[in-house]
């Protein structure tokens, strides 16, 4: 056989031997030709790399079996004598407070690390959490979980737990949950609980936590402007119920509290035969002092009474309730009966009920709810959306009393 043929001969063996080896030389030249041809191709943005948006996932869902099968694990968490493997890169990546510890301290070199002050539930939660992101906040664990979600700066965990609390605030609960959200530095937490007190305040004193409250508590709370009371009464009330609770050890700060009761605000009928009746204050020199100034309050008249001020004469200003503006009165002879009102949320003027009786000059008002000394209606006016209307309202004596 000649060399042509033996040439031949070969070749045919070879593709009766592996077809698979032709087709792969053969791609292979393929790929090399197309790849030295230049296809010009329309200019257009560069496309974004491919993402795989479940990897993250899937590969925590692995390693999270791998930690509860020991595998690969390099340290041991031990918390009250309970022991959690977990993976030291994992950990690293989800707290600051484990990356500090595992590439500043000397736990980067151990495999089994005690946590002080950590509840063992709480830890196993917590790491679940870390390889899960999913953890379930209930009333029985939020109390320790919070704490130990602090301590390790899983924030998320924390923010959730705060949630969790702000949603559960109740009149029974809310002076515990206050409590609890200052002892762990939860601001956002604590701003709702005492936002929530201020409101509920009348139920608030009614529950068995208020009568718990320390005298610096108590003091606080009755203090603030933003109380909401149906009327000064409550606060006297719930003054004089927390110092007979404990009357040996809370006599004492009677004054220190009476101090923030806004006697004056009181009717003088209450102030006579409530007020002046407290055994409690008869025996107070400094409580009768109160009394006092709140009954010389109440036999002021005119301008006297509105330049007469101490805090206790200020009305409590809750948050959240409507504020408005009335404008009573008409100008002597002209008495009138009609009242105006103007709402700062709709910004509208509107009719209300009319007064049982006509006036003039200076209108009656109720003390509790008193809030500013009156001006003529053109002073407040230029303040006031549509002021044009009122000033055009100036034949009249209008008198202005805000709530």
């Amino acid at each position: 056989m000649d060399a042509v043929g033996q040439i031949n001969s070969a070749e045919t063996g070879i593709e009766k031997q592996g077809s698979c080896l032709l087709l792969r030389y053969a791609s292979q030249n393929s790929l090399d030709e197309s790849s030295q041809k230049h296809v010009p191709r329309p200019s257009s943005k560069e496309k974004p790399p491919y993402r795989n948006h479940h990897h993250t996932h899937r590969a925590f869902d692995v390693m999270n079996v791998m930690r509860k099968q020991n595998l690969l694990c390099d340290v041991t968490l031990v918390a009250d004598s309970i022991e959690v493997p977990a993976h030291k890169m994992v950990l690293a990546a989800c707290s600051p407070y484990f990356y500090a510890m595992f590439t500043s301290f000397e736990e980067s070199k151990q495999e089994r690390i005690t946590l002080q002050g950590v509840d063992s539930q709480a830890l196993q939660l917590l790491i679940e959490y870390v390889y899960s992101s999913e953890v379930h906040v209930t009333e029985e664990n939020v109390q320790v979980l919070l704490p130990a979600a602090n301590l390790l700066q899983l924030t998320d965990v924390r923010d959730a737990c705060c949630d969790f609390l702000q949603a559960q605030l109740h009149p029974t609960n809310c002076l515990g949950i206050r409590a609890f959200a200052d002892l762990h530095g939860c601001l956002e937490l604590l701003s709702h609980a005492e936002t929530y007190i201020e409101q509920h305040f009348p139920e608030v004193v009614e529950c068995e936590e208020f009568l718990t409250l320390s005298h610096q508590q108590v003091s606080k709370l009755i203090c603030s402007d933003r109380l909401t009371v149906p009327s000064e009464e409550k606060v006297f009330e719930c003054v004089i119920a927390w110092v007979h609770h404990d009357l040996e050890n809370r006599q004492m700060h009677l004054a220190e509290l009476m101090e923030h009761v806004r006697l004056p605000l009181l009717s003088q009928e209450y102030l006579v035969q409530r007020v002046e009746e407290e055994p409690l204050l008869k025996a107070n020199l400094q409580c009768k002092d109160y009394l006092i100034e709140a009954l010389k309050y109440h036999l002021l008249k005119g301008e006297q009474k509105i330049l007469f001020k101490t805090p206790r004469t200020k009305p409590r200003q809750p948050v959240g309730l409507p504020k408005v503006l009335l404008v009573v009165g008409g100008q002597a002879p002209k008495a009138i009966r009609s009242v105006e009102c103007y709402d700062f949320k709709e910004e509208r003027w509107y009719q209300v009920a009319e007064m049982p009786t006509r006036r003039c000059r200076r209108p009656r008002a109720d003390p509790g709810r008193y809030q500013e000394p009156p001006h003529q209606d053109g002073q407040v006016a230029q303040n006031l959306p549509h002021a044009r209307r009122t000033k055009r309202r100036r034949t009249r004596t209008h008198m202005v009393y805000k709530f």
